[in-house]
């Protein structure tokens, strides 16, 4: 199974339709099967219409938090899908999985050695015995194929290339038997880090924020399981349509369902959640000594999930700084308004 976003503009609005294809079939425009579905069966057209958009949203999490009803509705629009509710060939892809909740794990050993030697530090045996993450910002996502903000307070942008993991369940302390029959699919994922801002942040030893928080791409869509070679998916990057990174999904320390299950010991993670891989061993431009431009292309592809093609956008104009503070002998901070 393949789930989309395709981005409608109307009038000025953007809306989302949500998308569902079975193997090698067309998109269906799941929302447009649910209505005909219910009219089908009794319901008046302009019920039929309510009930079709509650039950089938723009948005992936939010219909996935529909549970059973959800997805057996995909099942039956799947099975039944003979082309009178197939979506056009041209699209525009959203972002595939406009997440819930994300947090975003490092388990590629040679990537996240990379950062530990870069910061003249060694790799702490941390790494070794559980999955480490970040939390990061749902609302920082966009689409496959838009521009990449380019904040006003970095001068050093870089891509990440990962392996996205989307909840399809509510998952609550499951095992890693478990945890695999908790997730929709895989994704494409491109947690976007302003390296300068990052570096300086986490010396304060809490996770980066306005070094990962004004982008992220995830798509062009959420492919299940069965869908993909349960060995290793091929990982490449191309900038300006030249090669510069390509790996391989077994290189991970930590599998899809120890990374599952780890992330939900102790905690309820929503249906659409979207679990990151970190980034692939030498698929960020940092690793690679290599430097980005404004107006860069960016194109990241990983086997069976399909591409996403972004360009760099031009820095943003000189935004509010904080004032630096001056280092005080006692500990005592001078008094200050406490609201300006």
């Amino acid at each position: 199974m393949r789930f989309a976003r395709a981005r409608v503009e109307s009038f000025g609005w953007t809306d989302h339709r949500l998308l569902v294809a079975g193997g090698r079939g067309p998109w269906i425009d799941l929302r447009a099967w649910a209505r005909d579905d219910l009219v089908r069966r009794g319901a008046t057209e302009d019920r039929a219409n309510d009930l079709a958009a509650a039950c089938v949203p723009g948005s992936l999490s939010q219909a996935l938090q529909g549970g059973d009803v959800f997805l057996d509705l995909v099942d039956r629009a799947v099975a039944d899908a003979d082309g009178r509710w197939a979506w056009g060939d041209v699209l525009t892809f959203g972002n595939a999985a406009d997440p819930a909740s994300y947090r975003d794990f490092m388990v590629f050993e040679e990537h996240f050695r990379f950062g530990y030697e870069w910061q003249g530090k060694p790799v702490p045996e941390v790494m070794y015995e559980l999955p480490v993450c970040y939390a990061g910002d749902p609302g920082s996502f966009m689409g496959p194929f838009d521009e990449i903000p380019w904040p006003s307070y970095s001068e050093r942008l870089d891509y990440e290339l990962e392996l996205g993991i989307v909840l399809g369940r509510t998952t609550y302390d499951v095992s890693p038997d478990e945890a695999l029959g908790h997730v929709l699919g895989l994704t494409i994922l491109n947690d976007v880090s302003a390296r300068d801002i990052q570096a300086r942040e986490m010396t304060g030893g809490l996770g980066p924020s306005k070094g990962k928080h004004f982008a992220c791409v995830a798509g062009p869509m959420v492919v299940s399981l069965d869908e993909l070679s349960s060995e290793r998916l091929g990982m490449r990057v191309r900038v300006n349509g030249d090669v510069w990174c390509e790996t391989t999904t077994d290189r991970m320390v930590w599998s899809v369902a120890e990374i599952v299950s780890w992330a939900s010991q102790g905690e309820r993670l929503p249906a659409g959640t979207l679990l990151g891989s970190g980034t692939c061993n030498g698929g960020s431009s940092i690793e690679l000594g290599r430097d980005l431009s404004p107006g860069d292309e960016i194109e990241l592809t990983i086997e069976g999930l399909g591409m996403t093609r972004n360009r760099l956008g031009q820095p943003g104009r000189t935004g509010a700084r904080p004032r630096v503070r001056a280092r005080t002998q006692d500990g005592h901070t001078a008094e200050h308004h406490f609201l300006t």
